[in-house]
């Protein structure tokens, strides 16, 4: 599947265009999330995990360097295709937002690729 690209308005008005994170952008992190899904096989289908070991299971991927601190210094800059804007220009909302296209959580990304 292609690497889609899409227009983000920001807060201002400003529109840029961004870019989803490739899939070379995104295997150390994938793989910091894989060995974190390992150490937490004993919790059963992580989609029945408690609040409590969802918690436990992003303790272990920041600890890691997985993070959404990690995830967003290292694809933001990669996929924010603007000459202008760096991420010290965004406000976390807007860095939230440009966060869940790069990952591909994005809802509008789901929809176009029939992942609803």
């Amino acid at each position: 599947m292609p690497v889609l690209k899409k227009e983000i308005e920001l807060d201002d008005g400003t529109k840029i265009w961004v870019r989803q994170a490739s899939g070379r952008d995104k295997i150390r992190i994938e793989t910091i999330q894989a060995k974190a899904v390992r150490k937490c096989r004993d919790f059963g289908n992580p989609n029945d995990w408690t609040p409590e070991q969802n918690e436990e299971f992003m303790n272990i991927v920041e600890s890691m360097g997985g993070g959404i601190a990690e995830q967003i210094e290292s694809w933001l800059p990669k996929c924010i295709i603007h000459d202008t804007i760096t991420l010290d220009d965004l406000n976390s909302n807007e860095t939230r937002k440009i966060l869940g296209f790069v990952r591909g959580d994005d809802e509008a990304f789901r929809i176009a690729t029939g992942q609803v």
